[in-house]
């Protein structure tokens, strides 16, 4: 029986999904947890480490091209060291799994030198998702089981992937298209600030959310019944969607699927999915799904498979 962990490294936590072919369990671990001696050791204890392979997200990985074993890649994967906020717990559970005999394989995010990404996307976009993304995609590809499909990741930041004709297409990344509650892209007023010198480029990222525009805390604008709560969540659902249409007009996708905390939230998903339903089946995945695709890609290795909707695997 193959049995796989898979890690998803996403910006509030590092969230785990241990599979066994009977059993599927999780575990989270907060990316503030800086005084934990060793992440390792907290899932040894929940008996996660007894596998056949790890599938790890990390950050941007967008130094590699394939599904690669992680003591082959070099600089955690990653072309710059630190891109977007760096807390320092996945960076140690990165090094304590590639300095063990564990063996473990890198997923990588989608980018300029994946493949099968359309050579639009790659003409625009150096980076359009992190390696979390590439493994919510292939959980949301299993789970609903269609060819062409959008995947909408809506929380700190929105994140939304193509998959047309069962490989990956292209995605728009958070620095590029839709707000998400805290992080999102530059407009006008944001690059002023940032050509002043007042700012940098990646603090005006993480501060151009909807929240902090609208001068509210998520959780208000999630549940808050004020006017100006409905604006913000109002304003958070338009960007998304905006985003999920415009990918829309050349997926042409079969189903539209909806995951992160925001867009699984219930004020969020069920007016996206009233508005969305004339493109396309719109359905709610699950809170850990990233976690999960990255321990099916990890037990579907095992298991003989070398290609992932168009990653192919680099042992």
């Amino acid at each position: 029986m193959t049995k796989a962990l898979g890690v998803d490294h996403g910006t509030r936590g590092i969230r785990f999904c241990f599979l066994d072919g009977v059993d599927t369990c999780f575990f989270e671990v907060s990316r503030n947890e800086v005084e934990v001696t060793s992440i390792t050791g907290l899932l040894e204890k929940q008996g996660f480490l007894d596998v056949d392979l790890i599938g790890l997200t990390y950050s941007m990985a967008d130094a590699i091209t394939g599904i690669t074993d992680v003591r082959r890649v070099k600089n955690r994967g990653q072309v710059e060291t630190v891109t977007g906020e760096f807390i320092g717990v996945g960076t140690r559970l990165f090094d304590e799994i590639a300095g063990s005999k564990i063996k473990a394989v890198l997923i990588p995010g989608l980018h300029r030198g994946i493949d099968c990404i359309d050579s639009r996307f790659k003409l625009l976009y150096s980076h359009m998702a992190a390696s979390e993304k590439t493994a919510l995609a292939y959980h949301a590809f299993n789970e609903i089981g269609r060819d062409s499909m959008i995947i909408a990741d809506i929380s700190s930041n929105t994140v939304t992937i193509g998959i047309r004709n069962g490989r990956f297409f292209g995605a728009v990344d958070a620095c590029l298209g839709a707000s998400g509650l805290l992080h999102g892209p530059l407009d006008l007023s944001a690059i002023r600030r940032v050509d002043s010198g007042g700012v940098s480029a990646n603090k005006a990222f993480y501060s151009s959310g909807v929240s902090q525009k609208a001068g509210l805390e998520s959780e208000d604008i999630l549940n808050g019944r004020s006017g100006e709560e409905r604006l913000a969540r109002d304003t958070l659902i338009m960007a998304a969607e905006m985003e999920i249409s415009g990918l829309a007009a050349i997926v042409e996708p079969q189903a539209i699927a909806i995951a992160g905390s925001a867009g699984l939230h219930k004020n969020i998903f069920s007016q996206l999915k009233k508005d969305l339903e004339h493109i396309a089946p719109v359905h709610r995945l699950h809170p850990y799904s990233a976690a999960i695709g990255a321990a099916e890609i990890a037990r579907d290795i095992q298991l003989g498979k070398k290609d992932f909707l168009g990653i192919g695997v680099n042992l």
